[in-house]
């Protein structure tokens, strides 16, 4: 049971439709116990965020939430279930340094960064925390990103220039497309993910404007996304969008998205992709030699990428 909670992040969802009302009292707990934990959490995270938008308008940094940071605000549809890991935030790349410098005069402090993100943290410890569910106290993180940028294996990708444009209803559910579609490549997509897309298609969704997103965005941001949500539930999305993404990416990602079944990616914590897997979505001399180097030293002790550099990016 304890892994349901972290592999799906509906634990709190199911909880609230009754749906474990019939289990047995030790599950009964668990979800009760879950439901309380995310709904706390919630909580300090929607007061914690006008309060670091503020800092950031103060110091002139232009910033937009994403993720479960935006999901809360009306559409997520229930109310204190939608679980949070951290508050994502995208900044301007050129303004990255000046939004860490106003972050840590709010009183934050920074724990970690990387070619990716800078995390801040507003309460807790920082360390990995509970690995059965949900904790309110555990990391109250706020992670700043330059640009939607998301790792994949051991080399990043870029989706549409989030904080230059309005981040409408149409921008959020592509960018929600997007971070399914990495989870997808990585192959650990939790529930909770594709249950987020659920919820924006169950709003008016403009879908030429949807694609003319699409269309500035990295196709590894799209595809896999809209391939997962029209496998589970088909019609959602428009069959047109999906077909036209899906041949924007690279021939093998396409032929193993032909075999694939939603199970091959659903998030084990005690697996990885195959090699096969993680080469299909690669499009460079660069990017392979970097899955190359995450699979042999995922701890980083050495570095293959270093030859990447030396080819100079060569394809």
């Amino acid at each position: 049971m304890q892994l349901t909670g972290l592999a799906t992040g509906l634990t709190a969802l199911a909880g609230s439709l009754d749906l474990f009302a019939e289990a047995s009292p030790d599950v009964v707990a668990f979800v009760a116990e879950q439901r309380e934990q995310v709904t706390e959490r919630v909580r300090r995270f929607s007061e914690l965020l006008p309060t670091v938008m503020a800092v950031l308008k103060q110091h002139a940094v232009p910033a937009v939430a994403v993720k479960g940071a935006a999901l809360l605000q009306g559409v997520w549809g229930i109310e204190g279930t939608r679980p949070m890991a951290d508050i994502d935030l995208i900044v301007p790349a050129a303004q990255r340094s000046q939004a860490a410098a106003a972050l840590i005069a709010g009183g934050l402090r920074a724990i970690d960064s990387t070619d990716y993100e800078d995390t801040f943290l507003s309460w807790g410890n920082g360390d990995v925390g509970r690995t059965d569910g949900e904790s309110a106290d555990h990391n109250g993180r706020v992670e700043v990103h330059p640009g939607w940028i998301e790792f994949l294996h051991g080399y990043t990708v870029r989706g549409f220039a989030v904080e230059s444009m309005p981040f409408d209803h149409e921008a959020l559910t592509v960018h929600v497309l997007g971070h399914l579609a990495s989870t997808v490549v990585r192959a650990e997509v939790r529930s909770v993910n594709v249950v987020d897309v659920w919820w924006c298609a169950r709003r008016p969704i403009d879908w030429q404007r949807a694609s003319q997103l699409m269309a500035l965005t990295d196709p590894r941001l799209t595809a896999p996304g809209l391939w997962m949500v029209q496998q589970l539930m088909p019609g959602l999305l428009p069959d047109a969008v999906v077909s036209r993404e899906i041949a924007r990416l690279p021939r093998a990602a396409r032929h193993l998205l032909g075999t694939a079944s939603p199970a091959d990616v659903l998030r084990d914590p005690n697996t990885r992709t195959s090699f096969r897997w993680r080469q299909a979505f690669t499009q460079s001399i660069r990017e392979r030699i970097a899955v190359v180097d995450q699979m042999v030293w995922p701890d980083g002790a050495r570095s293959v990428a270093a030859a990447a550099r030396r080819l100079g990016g060569r394809r």
